[in-house]
């Protein structure tokens, strides 16, 4: 220890230490100043967080009734409006806005392309609509639904800020349900739409649909909760509003009659309850999945419950915000009526009538049934009005959180 000393104090003196001493200090020196130059300098600028919005879902963020998606001409629009891309005052785009997000809509329906991807007719569960696709017939394809939706995001690749999604009403076919309840009211037995409600409660083949429908939503929600912010589930309104909102001039004026109000005030408590039952199992069935993505650790899923976004402004109601249908001419209903009448007459008397000598007048009825249903291709569909109803509920239980 003592020769190192020694030895130590020698080198102090050699000009030989002081150099070489300098040499060292000056490159720790400036070594420091470089590293200290790189450990504070500013790190790079992060890649801009995403703005994008995505809409997935069926005809109410399309905005059904705004816009149409057929081939053909529908009563209340110009002739000229037909196979058109989504509303852009559908709610998806009023939100998308309303939160400073962008959302591009595609211009024509059966090119899913761009970010506002609602098919209106879309179901969850692909098993519920294996029909081909009449909307996009060529080239021929199976209807599209909430799968092809997903794919068509390529979330993936081009993440979203915010992915709304509605879906499940098709899937059940709501407005078949609403069908069915007007026609048992206006007691014409016409045959149409389907029933959704026995003894109270939604019937077990509409159980076995939702069951099916929460299971294809949650997987939805796990596919894409990744490659999004926020996941935002919307449930369903409640287009039938209460009897006693009912104005009792929307159903018949100037030798014309409204076929959604004629047959919601033949019997508007019950059809009201049956509404009511429908629109609780299939919301159910929506909160469940949300609850179910959850539950396999989905974090960014978000429940936003519109279900009273419309009340008061039902259809048929002194202020809607829900198309009802559309004034049919009395003439062109009695018409109607007569052809499918005497179609059912013919066919449910087969001891009488070979099914031949009923042809020409089923044929009748189909045109005929097809021309009505022209007047409430719409019905139950949010108005501007609606969707800007849907826009501000679900904004303020998303605002804050995108």
């Amino acid at each position: 220890m003592g020769r190192l000393q020694t030895w130590g104090a020698a080198a102090r003196r050699s000009p030989v230490f002081w150099a070489v001493s300098t040499l060292v200090v000056l490159a720790l020196v400036s070594g420091g100043v470089v590293l200290a130059t790189r450990s504070t300098r500013s790190p790079a600028p992060a890649p801009p967080a995403s703005t994008r919005a995505v809409a997935l879902g069926d005809s109410v963020p399309y905005g059904h009734g705004l816009h149409n998606p057929y081939l053909t001409p529908q009563v209340g629009l110009p002739a000229d409006a037909v196979s058109q891309g989504p509303s852009l005052s559908a709610f998806p785009s009023l939100l998308a806005g309303d939160l400073g997000l962008t959302m591009t809509v595609r211009p024509t329906n059966c090119r899913l392309t761009g970010d506002q991807l609602s098919i209106s007719g879309a179901v969850a569960d692909g098993a519920d609509n294996t029909a081909r696709d009449g909307q996009c017939p060529v080239p021929p394809q199976q209807a599209r639904n909430l799968s092809d939706e997903v794919a068509a995001a390529d979330l993936a690749r081009h993440p979203a800020r915010l992915v709304l999604l509605q879906d499940g009403a098709d899937d059940i076919d709501f407005a078949r349900c609403l069908e069915y309840q007007l026609a048992q009211a206006l007691g014409t037995n016409l045959g149409i739409g389907t029933r959704c409600v026995a003894n109270g409660a939604i019937t077990p083949h509409l159980a076995a649909v939702l069951s099916n429908v929460r299971t294809s939503l949650a997987r939805a929600i796990e596919t894409m909760a990744p490659h999004a912010g926020t996941i935002a589930v919307l449930d369903y309104y409640q287009p039938i509003p209460r009897p006693s909102q009912i104005a009792d001039d929307t159903f018949a004026s100037h030798l014309h009659t409204n076929l959604v109000c004629s047959g919601l005030k033949a019997n508007a408590g019950t059809t009201y309850a049956a509404a009511q039952v429908v629109l609780g199992a299939l919301n159910r069935s929506i909160a469940g999945a949300v609850a179910d993505a959850r539950t396999h650790h989905v974090t960014n899923v978000a429940l936003i419950d519109i279900s009273t976004a419309v009340d008061g402004h039902g259809v048929c109601t002194a202020d809607p915000w829900i198309f009802s249908g559309e004034p049919v001419p009395d003439a062109t209903l009695a018409a109607d009526a007569a052809d499918v009448l005497a179609a059912k007459a013919c066919t449910g008397t087969d001891a009488l009538h070979a099914a031949s000598d009923c042809a020409s007048l089923v044929t009748r009825a189909d045109g005929a049934e097809k021309n009505l249903q022209g007047y409430v291709w719409r019905a139950a569909h949010p108005t501007a009005a609606g969707q800007r109803a849907i826009a501000a509920a679900a904004d303020r239980l998303l605002r804050g959180r995108v």
